[in-house]
């Protein structure tokens, strides 16, 4: 943090953790099988899903649950309870020397009031470093808070093909218009921003 962000960002991160541990603490822990847990933190998958703008696919409980026993070595499930009960969770895959974030979940009665996204950003940032990891990359979607903390952009192709050739025809036509990040004006202020839209 010290090396990456300016000395206002720190402080509001600093503000936001020491608001996260008033009262009951909250407890991480890291598996890699989320069956156990996986009806309690489906819930919570879906409210992040049911408040996004941009829709690209819904993960079902299955792919949840077979991740984990197709890919042990490869995913990590992040599980933070407060008094026993899950308020949040994040799905990561590994990767040689990288981390990705790719899914998370919260109990919106408490993820806005305790922060829980830079709660859990930091805790899965801190496990990473601390098992050898080198690089943290997250999907994408809701930039806000990644402009704050100083990502960069990876370019991603989203391929789009109807099963209809007429209407790929016009597709291909419209897509340059209906391509969501091109009106995201927040992407315009990553650093990388025009090396990446080329």
């Amino acid at each position: 943090m010290d090396g990456a962000l300016n000395s206002h960002s720190r402080s509001d991160l600093r503000r936001k953790f020491r608001k996260a541990d008033q009262g009951p603490g909250i407890e991480r822990s890291v598996i890699a099988d989320l069956s156990p847990v996986f009806h309690d933190v489906y819930p919570l998958y879906l409210n992040v899903y049911r408040r996004s703008k941009l829709h690209f696919e819904k993960c079902t409980k299955a792919y949840f649950c077979e991740l984990g026993r197709l890919m042990p070595d490869k995913v990590r499930f992040f599980v933070w309870r407060r008094q026993g009960k899950i308020i949040a969770f994040a799905v990561c895959m590994l990767q040689e020397d990288a981390i990705y974030a790719e899914y998370v979940g919260f109990d919106y009665d408490y993820a806005l009031d305790l922060h829980l996204y830079h709660y859990a950003y930091r805790d899965v940032v801190s496990w990473a470093i601390s098992h050898g990891y080198k690089e943290f990359r997250s999907s994408g979607l809701n930039y806000d808070p990644k402009l704050h903390l100083r990502h960069l952009l990876d370019p991603i192709d989203l391929y789009v093909r109807h099963v209809s050739p007429p209407l790929n025809a016009l597709l291909r036509t419209l897509l340059p218009w209906l391509e969501p990040t091109q009106y995201d004006e927040t992407l315009k202020q990553f650093a990388n921003y025009p090396e990446v839209r080329g």
